[in-house]
């Protein structure tokens, strides 16, 4: 479990660090293929097994049956999944794995 938690901790640095990720209620948005990139260069598991845990543990918010979640992109007036990471729990986990 030590793995998704540092994972989780080193994607959303990377994403607040670079300024990647649209920053929506306490949530970073980014898009689905962007997020199962980074996943997919570490080995131990799938990004799909991943984000299924992930969502299972509150990490990310998500619709029903789904890793992600419609959000409206007002520029191409189209809904985009995308992968809300809640930063709350981010918080929580980079304080506790120190």
């Amino acid at each position: 479990m030590i793995r998704y938690m540092k994972e989780f901790v080193a994607i959303v640095e990377f994403l607040k660090k670079y300024d990647k990720a649209k920053v929506s209620k306490g949530f970073l948005i980014m898009d689905k293929p962007s997020i199962v990139e980074m996943l997919d260069r570490n080995k131990y598991d799938t990004s799909d097994s991943k984000l299924k845990i992930w969502k299972a543990m509150n990490w990310i918010d998500a619709e029903e049956r789904r890793v992600t979640k419609r959000i409206y992109d007002g520029k191409t007036g189209t809904y985009k999944p995308c992968i809300k990471l809640d930063i709350k729990v981010y918080e929580t986990l980079k304080k506790h794995l120190k």
